[in-house]
């Protein structure tokens, strides 16, 4: 071999040039990266306007108007008693059936009542002809002054009684005080019913919103305001209403054991009061067969709109 040859190992030629890796530069992110592009720029611009107005709306609305979810419908609720014991002999209606005021509701048996008419007109009768006797009788002094009196005075009892017999023989007849529909039905033909025991209640066309403000809520709130309501039961419906009247109390001094601040350790607890809301008419003409006494409502008050309540 020749000495002066280039040894295998060692290399011949110097090795190629490693090529650097150098990774490219990605476009910039967060912030800068969103608004590099125009596009998002002016969408967040926009979405930043709308955020704004947003809350300036619920600013203004808060101190423009005054809301509570404290409320319900309600209306006139008849509870239908009889004014005489008796037996149902009839029951001419049924549960949730429109009445008008004067329909009769429940018949009952009238035998017992027809025989205490019977009874104290035959004494008015004797009663009347014991009057007129004793009265001829005084005439020709055949009798005393004192007989006549007795005589008027059996008789004016005795036409009394049948004024009572009558009114008792009239109240087996159970009548509709007011025109509404009927609910809570509890009677049936053959039931033995009480005076006074509640057989059905009569609930009026008429209906309002009772809604329970905050006390501090009041302070701007007027009789005559304008007012939105929105019934649970019928979504996707506002209807339109006014401030009626104020409660002359609030709801904790019509409870049954009202609070006493005078006793123990006092804590301010903010007091509701009930304010009623009537509803415009023209607003419920198409839904006031929907609407129940009961219903949960959401009502909003515009403080600073003012309408001449009809």
């Amino acid at each position: 071999m020749n000495p002066e040859s280039p040894s295998p190992e060692s290399p011949a030629s110097p090795s190629p040039a490693r090529k650097s890796a150098t990774p490219a530069k990605k476009s910039g992110g967060g912030v800068k990266g969103f608004m590099a592009s125009p596009i998002r720029r002016n969408l967040f611009y926009a979405g930043a306007v709308i955020a704004a107005l947003a809350v300036i709306y619920f600013i203004y609305h808060g101190l423009t108007h005054a809301e509570t979810d404290d409320a319900y419908v309600t209306g006139h609720l008849h509870y239908i008693s009889p004014r005489i014991a008796g037996v149902a002999q009839e029951v001419l209606v049924k549960d949730n059936q429109f009445v008008r005021a004067g329909d009769v509701l429940v018949k009952l048996d009238p035998a017992d009542y027809q025989a205490q008419y019977n009874e104290a007109k035959a004494n008015l009768d004797k009663a009347r002809a014991d009057m007129d006797r004793t009265e001829t009788l005084v005439k020709v002094n055949a009798t005393s002054r004192e007989e006549v009196d007795h005589a008027r005075s059996d008789f004016e009892v005795a036409q009394a009684r049948l004024e009572t017999a009558q009114l008792n023989l009239d109240y087996t007849q159970i009548k509709a005080p007011a025109s509404g529909w009927v609910g809570r039905k509890n009677v049936e033909v053959g039931n033995r019913v009480q005076s006074g025991q509640a057989l059905m209640v009569v609930v009026e066309e008429d209906m309002w919103v009772v809604a329970n403000f905050k006390e501090t809520q009041l302070a701007k709130m007027q009789i005559g305001q304008e007012a939105e309501i929105t019934i649970d039961s019928i979504p996707g419906k506002t209807f339109l209403g006014f401030v009626d009247s104020f409660s002359p109390a609030s709801g904790n001094e019509f409870a049954l054991l009202p609070a006493d601040n005078s006793t123990g350790n006092f804590t301010k607890i903010v007091q509701r009061i009930p304010v009623k809301i009537r509803f415009k008419p023209e607003s419920i003409k198409d839904q006031a067969d929907r609407i129940r006494a009961g219903m949960s409502v959401v009502v909003t008050i515009d403080l600073h709109r003012q309408q001449t309540a009809k």
